[in-house]
């Protein structure tokens, strides 16, 4: 059974139980992005996988927009330290909207 349906059947569920598919969904985001920001001079941080963790994270940020685009903007920088260092920067803003949460 999958993590959503465990979640589903617990007793006395409530809102509760379908938050935390929500907070484990975000905690895979942001790892997926701290991931592509270490390895941005091997892999495109520009991967619809990627971007789909930009995407979900962004969406209720206050300035998901700006930090999107800032996202798309630094996976073009070079040198790769450069790409890298920015790209860390923009995560580590993202993940703080969500209180740091990590995996």
């Amino acid at each position: 059974m999958d993590r959503s349906g465990q979640l589903r059947n617990v007793a006395f569920g409530g809102a509760w139980s379908e938050q935390i598919a929500g907070r484990e969904a975000q905690a895979a985001a942001i790892a997926t992005l701290d991931a592509a920001a270490a390895g941005a001079a091997r892999r495109d941080p520009l991967a619809p996988e990627i971007m789909a963790a930009v995407d979900l994270l962004c969406e209720r940020h206050p300035k998901g927009p700006m930090l999107r685009d800032a996202w798309r903007m630094a996976a073009r920088f070079e040198p790769p330290p450069r790409r890298i260092r920015e790209l860390a920067r923009i995560a580590a803003r993202i993940a703080a909207a969500y209180g740091g949460l990590r995996q």
